[in-house]
């Protein structure tokens, strides 16, 4: 099971673990994660499932042996009787991608009921693309596990990718609690060698899996047959206690009434062929032979995908009757939904197949083609649809249903089929055009796009809006990803406003294309007019872009609307609703394991400026690494640019204007020709007169106003910061000037607390002391409601630790916090204390309490500071010291002879 129509609620860089529901996709998933069951009544083993209890108490059990030996089928009868949950997971070749592989990991373990509601796992909507992240989340899972949980991965053999191997690896050289067994034709290609030195590794093999005489026995005798000890014998020295050997010449002796002897059986492959398809197949009646022939094209059948590559309508009963009969067909789970030929049976059906219906071949592979497409398994649909090499039918599949695989974590399998599509056919339709542009998006040559997308949509041109509108609209939705990618922000507005236009008029207004395409709009409109400059209509279609994600389902591209959101709202409206924002996005991230998804970038950032505005460093700075991480799975050239703004402003926060101004001249260095985003630009041109005023340099704040173009109005933000420099300079009435501004339509609560603690310092510079405390009053209490402390921070020289003092006396509703900004005001102002790694002169009081048993509160109390000051400080003193823990603090204080 690996294609997922309608997937974009996951980007490029996750991959959704497979949850049950009703529908074919769900009964495929109960099939991969159930085990095998046959129901022919099976032979006690006894001694196999005491080998297997034994090979459990290590890490790692390897049963190994070619095709029908009876691994599969020993192992999950063995399970049957574990006290514990197993979890069982039957690969195939679609598992080689990491995501997908340990995707299907999570799914089994939830299925065997070894996922608590506590573990990590329980929430995991997907896997990250992320490897770090992706095995830390893993890891954590399985520590979880009961330690009675067995995790069983069948038919190893499969997996030939090596990212997945070595994430394999990495998981054995670091045990979880729970064994791993594999089920594996051929020794798997694992570093177990280390294992097998330290007598870790169990190993089921060939000669331990023969029937003894005695299993062989019961066996044949299961097909009505009484054989003497000699015949027995004999039997089991044909086929080496093979099972499917033993099978197939109980079968052999059973027929012909008897008239054949165990010497006229003869165990080599050409006789198990030639007897699968002289007495399996050419014994059926001529429907049965011929729904055998063509249904081997498919590695999975249920009854409806049987009847459609047949057309028939006995699908179930054929399958059913031949898993009775036969025990060739192998039921996939408990209930008779998903069968399996038996994987020798397959080999040989399908070759039949060729030497006697080569010409039926391809209108097969299309008939379950359709059928994987009525049921949105689209990957598989594709899969069929190239091997009937009817490559007009691969484009109008591409274009109609599958584009979208684009942007969804089958980016990978959708371009490995679309790579196997020869490349003389690429140039033949508009709709084989679109998969070598899908090619080319998927390779980041965004340069390349325009002229592509230019070429196809002159060819569509005269061809009839029902087939034209599909096209048209990926092409535009390719179009606005390239622009969004390069920074070319005025193109994306208007491929956007485009794509909602033919939206208005498209013939699909109730399906998930209509809302997974309406999201993508509106998400890309709101993205685009953010960074030109126009924030209240970003936050329009910001919001319209986060309705029309969540109302389709589509998590991820809600998420990355509300990262926005918080963005917009941290630099030009309320601290408090950015948190908010900025919280629930990155918590519905950290439960769904999206966090380092290019979705939950803005999110990320948004958070990390939020902890800035309240002096929050360190948490900042966590926020910022977890979003700078993230950007590096997939970058976009605006958010690259917040990033390095981000890391100003921490630099600056951090007293490191000298680091701020190098990150700032980064962002300015190396951009494509194509980046436009002038509210960037903006923002950086803010920060870079934050740091002229941090390095006492006001006369450079009026130079860069001067450089602005007469026609681009200045925000809030900028005036302030224009003010703080005129009252550097002395210049109250040029100070005044500037603070008297018009009301915008979105609050700007960072500019109206900068704009307070200005005014109350050019009032108090006047003389006008009660209209200094009135307006500090005033910031104080708009900065409480919304978390705000950096502008008192930055602003601490001169006057305004004075002027808190007169704000306690004056105003006790403020007096609580007002002790808290003065002591962050003083922490901030006071100049090292000679201690090693710079510990402010606070910083070092508290670090003398750090040894002693005194909570945080009781520290507060003997420095009559408050609680949250002293959390603030004991924060600040960890990252200097490189600690974690108070404990790991002090000895590293007493290390440096702090202590």
């Amino acid at each position: 099971m690996s294609g997922q129509a309608g997937a974009v609620d996951m980007a490029p860089g996750t991959v959704a673990v497979p949850r049950g529901g009703p529908g074919p996709l769900a009964s495929l998933l109960a099939a991969k994660t159930a085990r095998p069951l046959l129901v022919r009544g099976g032979v006690d083993r006894q001694r196999l499932f005491d080998l297997l209890d034994t090979a459990i108490l290590n890490p790692v059990t390897v049963v190994r042996a070619g095709a029908g030996w009876g691994k599969t089928i020993l192992v999950s009868a063995w399970a049957r009787t574990r006290p514990g949950p197993v979890a069982w997971l039957s690969l195939d070749r679609h598992d080689n991608d990491p995501q997908i592989f340990w995707a299907y990991v999570v799914a089994a373990l939830r299925r065997a009921g070894a996922v608590t509601s506590d573990n990590p796992l329980a929430e995991m909507r997907s896997v990250p693309r992320d490897e770090r992240e992706r095995g830390l989340r893993i890891a954590a899972g399985l520590s979880r596990l009961s330690d009675k949980t067995v995790l069983v991965f069948d038919d190893f053999h499969a997996i030939d990718d090596r990212q997945v191997l070595d994430e394999v690896d990495d998981l054995l050289r670091h045990p979880s609690s729970i064994p791993l067994v594999l089920i594996s034709r051929t020794e798997p290609p694992l570093a177990l060698n280390r294992l097998r030195a330290a007598d870790q590794v169990a190993e089921i093999r060939a000669h331990d899996l023969a029937f003894t005489g005695n299993e062989a026995a019961a066996l044949v005798s299961r097909h009505g047959l009484t054989l003497s000890p000699d015949e027995v014998t004999l039997l089991v020295d044909r086929t080496d206690g093979w099972a499917v050997g033993l099978h197939l010449g109980a079968a052999f002796l059973a027929s012909d009434q008897g008239a054949r002897s165990v010497a006229d059986f003869v165990g080599d492959t050409r006789a198990v062929e030639g007897y699968l398809n002289d007495e399996v197949l050419a014994g059926r009646p001529p429907r049965q032979r011929r729904f055998l022939l063509e249904t081997s094209i498919c590695e999975h059948l249920c009854a409806g995908l049987a009847n459609a590559i047949t057309t028939g309508s006995d699908g179930q009963r054929m399958l059913e009757e031949m898993e009775r009969d036969s025990g060739f067909v192998v039921r996939l789970g408990p209930k008779p939904l998903w069968f399996r030929h038996h994987h020798l049976l397959r080999d040989m059906l399908g070759h039949r197949l060729t030497l006697e219906m080569p010409s039926d071949v391809p209108e097969l592979h299309r008939r379950a083609s359709r059928w994987y497409v009525d049921n949105n398994l689209l990957i598989e649909a594709l899969t069929h649809a190239v091997q009937a090499r009817d490559w007009p039918y691969v484009g109008r599949l591409v274009t109609t249903r599958a584009a979208l695989l684009i942007l969804t974590p089958q980016r990978a399998a959708l371009v490995r089929i679309l790579q196997q599509v020869p490349r003389e056919q690429l140039t033949s339709t508009p709709d084989l055009m679109m998969c070598d542009l899908l090619q080319i998006f998927a390779a980041g040559n965004y340069d390349a796009v325009p002229a592509r997308v230019a070429r196809i949509r002159e060819l569509l041109r005269d061809q009839p809006d029902a087939s034209r509108d599909p096209a048209e609209i990926l092409l535009l939705t390719l179009q606005a990803g390239a622009d969004r990618v390069v920074g070319d922000l005025p193109a994306l507005v208007a491929v956007a406003n485009d794509m909602l236009a033919v939206l208005a008029g498209s013939p699909f207004h109730d399906t998930a294309a209509f809302a997974q395409y309406r999201a993508i709009a509106h998400g890309a409109t709101g993205t685009a007019l953010l960074w030109t400059g126009r924030p209240d209509a970003a936050a329009r279609d910001l919001r319209a872009a986060s309705g029309a994600a969540m109302a389709a389902g589509m998590e991820l591209p809600g998420i990355s609307a509300t990262g926005h959101l918080a963005l917009l709202e941290v630099m030009h409206g309320s601290v408090r609703a950015a948190a908010e924002l900025a919280g629930s996005a990155r918590k519905l991230a950290e439960r769904r394991a999206w966090g380092y998804t290019l979705q939950a970038v803005p999110a990320h950032f948004a958070q990390a400026l939020v902890n800035i505005e309240g002096n929050d460093l360190t948490a900042a700075e966590e926020a910022l690494q977890q979003g700078q991480r993230a950007h590096e799975s997939d970058p976009e050239a605006a958010q690259r640019l917040v990033m390095l703004g981000v890391r100003a402003r921490l630099a600056l926060a951090h007293g490191q204007p000298t680091r701020a101004r190098s990150l700032l001249a980064e962002a300015r260095r190396d951009r494509g020709a194509r980046v436009f985003v002038p509210a960037l630009d903006h923002w950086l041109n803010l920060l870079d007169a934050e740091v002229d005023l941090a390095t006492g340099r006001p006369e450079l704040v009026e130079q860069r106003h001067a450089e602005v173009r007469p026609d681009d109005a200045i925000g809030s933000a900028h005036r302030i910061c224009l003010a703080r420099a005129a009252l550097a300079r002395r210049d109250l009435r040029r100070a005044e000037e500037l603070l008297t501004t018009e009301p915008t339509e979105l609050p700007e609560t960072v500019a109206t607390v900068a704009a307070g603690i200005v005014g109350a310092l050019v009032a108090d510079a006047r003389g006008h002391t009660t209209r200094a405390v009135d307006l500090l009053a005033d910031a104080v209490s708009l900065a409480e409601s919304e978390g705000i402390r950096r502008p008192f921070v930055a602003m601490s020289g001169g006057r305004l630790i004075d002027l808190f003092d007169r704000l306690r006396l004056l105003a006790s509703d403020h007096a609580n916090l007002a002790v808290d900004i003065i002591n962050d005001v003083r922490a901030a102002s006071s100049p090292a204390a000679g201690t090693a790694k710079g510990l402010s002169e606070r910083e070092a009081e508290v670090m003398r309490y750090l040894p002693t048993m005194l909570t945080a509160a009781e520290i507060a109390t003997e420095l009559r500071v408050s609680v949250n000051t002293v959390k603030a400080h004991m924060r600040s003193i960890y990252r200097k010291l490189g600690a974690e823990r108070r404990s790991e603090a002090v000895a590293n204080a007493r290390d440096l002879g702090i202590l």
